[in-house]
């Protein structure tokens, strides 16, 4: 066994997976459903500009999730010497 397969996974990992897939699933069946039914009188640019902020909340939402979760067990990988 080398060491990569005896490191287990650090807590939350689990978690922070289902929520990402959520919320990229969650992204593109609200963008799809927006642009199908909701959008029908605004010009193309606008509803670009709306899927554009939809994109940029997922990607504050899962950036600030996975970041905390990074700086919180990036560091105590580094003391253990792990790569």
């Amino acid at each position: 066994m080398n060491q990569i397969e005896s490191q287990e996974n650090p807590p939350g990992l689990a978690l922070r997976v289902a929520v990402s897939i959520i919320v990229l699933f969650g992204l593109l069946i609200f963008a799809i459903i927006y642009v199908a039914f909701f959008a029908s009188t605004i010009s193309l640019f606008q509803k670009i500009a709306v899927i554009l902020v939809a994109i940029l909340v997922a990607t504050a939402i899962l950036g600030a999730m996975w970041a905390s979760w990074g700086i919180k067990y990036g560091k105590a990988w580094k003391e253990k010497g792990c790569r």
